[in-house]
């Protein structure tokens, strides 16, 4: 045999081993993809508890509003000078317990005293004229009846009278108006409660309306708290709050609301609401800042799941089911979020037979076999899952 065709046949040898070798490998790869596939066949079902699984149910659910306000006191008042005058006496200070009708502040008087005796002086000339015009009136009356003087005679007399009897009011009035003076030189408390702040000093001289001293009640106080518009027709007069008060963390103080601003506070579009604040311990003081916490909602049922049953997927909420020993996305409209109860509103996408998985998990795909077994609740359905991965 020739060299060539010895060469030949070696050739030909090792290309056919080389084809059987590579038939032989796709064979085991088609077996082992066969055996890969019929191994997801036979994967067992995911298995939930039943305590993973909820329905719908009807709950009252409300949103709690938080609306920030400052503590105030529900009667105050700033006292103001009712004269121009030197303050003579201030005898309180800031922190000082006042009653009603106390004595807070004295003016110096010596100009007013002056001032009346010189008008009381006036009124006295006026009427000892008006005595003698009313005494001439009377004797022209007698006169004018008996035709010894004229008609014309007669009423200049009488306006005389009459010009004098006005005189004499006018003077009764200034005396009046400087005994109101000298009363206002004394000024007392409008209302019980403690100094907030005082304004002047003894010695100084203030004008007409200067405000003296500022005096607040601390035994009813109420939180001016501010509402966004878009919540004011949720709130109503009378609802029960709770307060929490800066400072004084962990109690929060029961109060109610008492009125609404019928307007919303310039610049801000936000609506003033005043809620009466007890304060029977003493502890609150006017200008603490507060938190006032408002349950709106919960007046009937609405049908609700666990918020830990519902998905956000780009702002789409989904639940998993199990239907048909499967499970499957459904898409659902959600409505009020109660954070106290951790539920919300159902309001599209599903009855109230539906199972719902209550519980989020991982790798959860649509077509999954699953199904619900009373023993190991979420054992079972973790450990399915991580076969998946």
């Amino acid at each position: 045999m020739s060299k060539s065709k010895t060469r030949w046949m070696i050739v030909a040898g090792l290309a056919l081993l080389v084809s059987a070798g590579a038939w032989l490998a796709v064979q085991k790869g088609v077996l082992k993809i066969g055996a890969s596939a019929e191994q997801k066949k036979e994967q067992p079902p995911l298995a939930f508890a039943a305590s993973d699984v909820v329905r719908l149910a009807p709950h009252r659910l409300s949103v709690e509003l938080a609306m920030p306000g400052t503590v105030q006191a529900f009667n105050q008042a700033t006292v103001r000078s009712k004269l121009s005058a030197e303050v003579r006496r201030l005898p309180v200070r800031e922190g000082d317990r006042v009653a009603a009708g106390q004595v807070i502040a004295e003016f110096d008087t010596a100009q007013l005293r002056n001032q009346l005796a010189e008008r009381q002086a006036t009124l006295e000339s006026a009427r000892a004229t008006l005595a003698q015009t009313e005494r001439t009136r009377a004797s022209n009356a007698q006169l004018v009846k008996q035709s010894f003087i004229s008609q014309n005679a007669f009423d200049t007399a009488d306006d005389a009278f009459r010009a004098q009897a006005a005189a004499v009011q006018a003077a009764e009035a200034q005396v009046a108006q400087t005994q109101l003076l000298l009363s206002d030189a004394v000024v007392r408390a409008p209302i019980a409660g403690q100094v907030a702040k005082r304004f002047v000093q003894p010695g100084e001289k203030v004008p007409f309306d200067a405000p003296l001293l500022h005096i607040v009640d601390l035994s009813r106080l109420e939180v001016q708290a501010q509402a966004p518009v878009a919540d004011v027709a949720r709130i109503a007069e009378g609802a029960e709050v709770e307060v929490e008060i800066e400072g004084l963390a962990g109690r929060p103080y029961p109060g109610r609301i008492d009125r609404i601003n019928p307007t919303t506070e310039a610049g801000s579009r936000m609506i003033a609401v005043y809620i009466l604040l007890p304060n029977d311990d003493g502890r609150l003081r006017g200008g603490m800042f507060a938190r006032v916490r408002l349950q709106i909602g919960g007046e009937a049922a609405v049908p609700s799941l666990p918020v830990t049953a519902v998905q956000d997927d780009r702002g789409q909420r989904y639940v998993w089911i199990i239907a048909d020993g499967k499970l499957a996305r459904r898409n659902v409209g959600t409505g009020v979020r109660d954070e106290r109860l951790q539920r919300i509103e159902i309001t599209s996408g599903l009855t109230e037979a539906e199972q719902v998985i209550g519980t989020k998990f991982d790798n959860l795909r649509e077509g999954m076999l699953a199904n619900i077994v009373s023993a190991e609740p979420k054992v079972a359905a973790r450990s399915s899952l991580a076969m998946t991965r």
